[in-house]
């Protein structure tokens, strides 16, 4: 009883708006800690460690402060640090992607790559790996996050480039064979692995490149881009639809309605009907 007293009299000599405004401190801290560590693959150790880290720091002074214990309270004060340094230091990659999620934040919006060069730079390197018949498989992050397919691939965050992409795809590089992601105007991941579309309708025509990239539309509002090795056309695909062999300007019209959002077509209706046919999922 005394100690609680004791309590109540050291925050009325503290001040209620005092306390209050700590308390509000300390929860947007938790708050933008734990936003800070989604969509990494640690998620879950860094948000128990953090819990634990804080239970096990906020008892102890509790303890060390009414008991007295003025060793462990010593040992607290020397441990905290190194304990800390530990954590930053075993948790290096998850830390990093949170940084890297962070700096795409809309606060940071005006670094962000313009779209409209990015789609002039996404045709060009799409015509020029259709003209040497390398396969490529590109997926556009949109509203819907692609974190977890991220995850699965090799951190990039490099700034997309027609001589980065013909890197990445050229036949026998280590990730030639995965998809490239592309969130926030930038390549986040290259070699991702996406879902396989199981739709029946596709056909025998559709290989692996083509099933991922209609898998991942299905899951997502992603746009997913297709190069063919075998033909070196190039297909675009959204909400689990084909659109096959378009040329350099109905590639371009598609990426800037679909990626930039400055018109929502019906996806079932070609860009220029009159001069290309409703060629969706109809050939190689």
């Amino acid at each position: 009883m005394n100690e609680f007293n004791a309590i109540w009299t050291a925050v009325e000599a503290i001040g209620p708006w005092r306390v209050l405004f700590e308390i509000s401190v300390i929860y947007m801290l938790i708050y933008g800690f734990i936003v800070f560590c989604e969509g990494t693959r640690g998620a879950g150790v860094l948000k128990g460690l953090a819990l634990s880290v804080i239970i096990a720091v906020v008892g102890t002074r509790l303890a060390v402060n009414f008991l007295n214990l003025e060793r462990i309270g010593f040992l607290l004060t020397v441990i905290t640090p190194a304990a800390f340094t530990a954590i930053i230091v075993i948790l290096q990659p998850e830390l990093r992607r949170g940084l890297v999620r962070l700096s795409q934040a809309p606060i940071f919006g005006e670094l962000v790559r313009d779209e409209q060069e990015l789609v002039v730079v996404l045709v060009r390197a799409c015509q020029m790996l259709s003209k040497a018949r390398i396969g490529a498989l590109f997926a556009i992050e949109r509203d819907q996050s692609l974190n977890p397919w991220v995850d699965r691939g090799t951190i990039l965050d490099a700034e997309v480039s027609s001589e980065i992409i013909n890197t990445v795809f050229y036949p026998g590089t280590a990730l030639h064979d995965g998809a490239v992601v592309i969130q926030k105007g930038r390549i986040a991941a290259a070699g991702c692995l996406l879902p396989l579309s199981e739709n029946e309708q596709l056909g025998s025509w559709a290989g692996t490149r083509h099933r991922a990239a209609v898998g991942l539309t299905e899951e997502s509002d992603a746009v997913t881009i297709v190069v063919s090795e075998e033909s070196g056309g190039v297909s675009i695909c959204v909400r689990g639809e084909v659109y096959r062999d378009l040329d350099r300007d109905e590639l371009a019209d598609r990426l800037r309605s679909y990626y930039t959002k400055t018109e929502t077509p019906d996806p079932t209706v070609p860009v220029d009907s009159s001069a290309s046919g409703d060629r969706k999922g109809s050939e190689s």
